[in-house]
């Protein structure tokens, strides 16, 4: 049984095939549904003398129109995909600090006495690729590749 909020289907179409998705999306299931990983993102066609709309893989909400059109394409120089435990946050430098990356992880900061972070990453640009982030340090992530988990505790 459907929920009286239960999203619709909206045909749109990608790089010109039509697709049957929930309106509205999230970005990410939006680039799922456009077998998007990876060095692709997509753009939102815009009629007039506008330039195309980028769509992030980490929006919140998009929302739909009937047949509107949408093509895959490079990314911007800017855009950097990096995923924190496991979701995928759009990122406009190729370096992170320890306070940035705990600040997509947890925007409303954990409540308790004292509350510590461990990161550890993986696929990094810096050296090493992989490991532990020291609460002082910063990585230097890839374009796209980037995996990050953080963890919360409160001191005992």
């Amino acid at each position: 049984m459907m929920s009286e909020h239960a999203k619709h289907q909206t045909r749109i179409h990608i790089d010109q095939k039509a697709y049957e998705s929930p309106n509205p999306t999230t970005g990410a299931d939006f680039y799922d549904l456009a077998h998007l990983h990876g060095n692709h993102v997509l753009y939102r066609e815009v009629s007039g003398d506008h330039e195309d709309e980028l769509v992030r893989i980490d929006a919140a909400e998009i929302h739909l129109k009937e047949d509107e059109h949408f093509y895959t394409g490079k990314p911007p120089e800017w855009y950097h995909v990096v995923t924190i435990n496991t979701d995928d946050f759009v990122v406009d430098h190729e370096s992170m600090t320890f306070a940035e990356i705990v600040n997509l992880a947890f925007p409303q900061p954990p409540t308790g006495l004292d509350p510590k972070f461990t990161i550890s990453f993986e696929h990094a640009e810096s050296k090493p690729h992989h490991g532990d982030l020291p609460e002082n340090g910063a990585i230097t992530i890839k374009k796209n590749g980037t995996i990050i988990d953080v963890a919360h505790s409160n001191r005992s």
